[in-house]
């Protein structure tokens, strides 16, 4: 009966909200549609980009070398991957390994030759590139979802003052108040704040979600970098 009563009183509202009020409901519609995309597919993204790095982390931390994750790279997946693959990668051509001699180096996890200072923070920028790559990816979207957070309370006031703007100045043209023919139009106008904090407040729980896992992402990759580059300071740096 509760919702029965809320839906028709919604509807009641909407009614009797003039032309400017519906076009500020329709965008907050608009608003609402693209926040709660842009929230379902940031979580499924992040969340999966957050699980993943914390595996890949605690598998690394247990290799003694830098070239043993090679071997035991099958069942991950997610950024921390690409950033390793980068660091690799980067290591393979200063040390000018090929495929076949870096599989010889792997499987003896070793190097051929110790690492300058400088090669070793070559490797560094690369790993740190890379991670902000990620970063980038994982954040994409997320600044139209705080659009969506900061505008849909403002947009709802905007139509709020108008309604009841509209509804003085009719009690300005008739000369005395009629709360009669005032209530609908206040209602209208008061369904604008409604849309929009409806709009809001589920758009700053997803946003504050989304953000707070995109650090721990971010955390973890950092971390990744300088367990990746001490390994290679003890392994084979100068």
């Amino acid at each position: 009966m509760l919702i029965l009563a809320t839906t028709s009183n919604l509807v009641y509202a909407f009614q009797n909200s003039d032309l400017f009020a519906r076009l500020i409901i329709g965008l907050l519609l608009l608003l609402s549609i693209q926040a709660w995309t842009i929230m379902i597919d940031k979580w499924l993204t992040v969340s999966h980009a957050r699980r993943s790095s914390t595996k890949f982390l605690h598998q690394f931390a247990t290799c003694k070398s830098a070239l043993e994750m090679l071997t035991i790279m099958d069942g991950h997946s997610g950024p921390l991957v690409e950033v390793y693959k980068a660091g690799i990668s980067d290591l393979a051509d200063i040390l000018g390994l090929s495929q076949m001699s870096l599989d010889l180096h792997l499987r003896n996890k070793t190097f051929p030759r110790p690492l300058s200072p400088y090669e070793i923070d070559r490797v560094r920028s690369t790993l740190e590139r890379t991670v902000s790559a990620k970063i980038n990816e994982l954040e994409a979207r997320l600044g139209l979802l705080g659009t969506a957070v900061t505008v849909s309370p403002f947009l709802g006031l905007l139509g709020t003052v108008w309604g009841v703007m509209i509804a003085f100045c009719g009690i300005a043209r008739t000369g005395r108040p009629d709360i009669g023919a005032m209530a609908p139009g206040i209602s209208g106008a008061l369904l604008t704040t409604v849309v929009g904090l409806l709009v809001a407040i589920p758009s700053v729980v997803g946003f504050n979600a989304v953000t707070s896992s995109v650090r721990q992402t971010v955390t973890n990759m950092d971390n990744f970098v300088e367990d990746f580059v001490s390994l290679l300071k003890l392994e084979g740096g100068d």
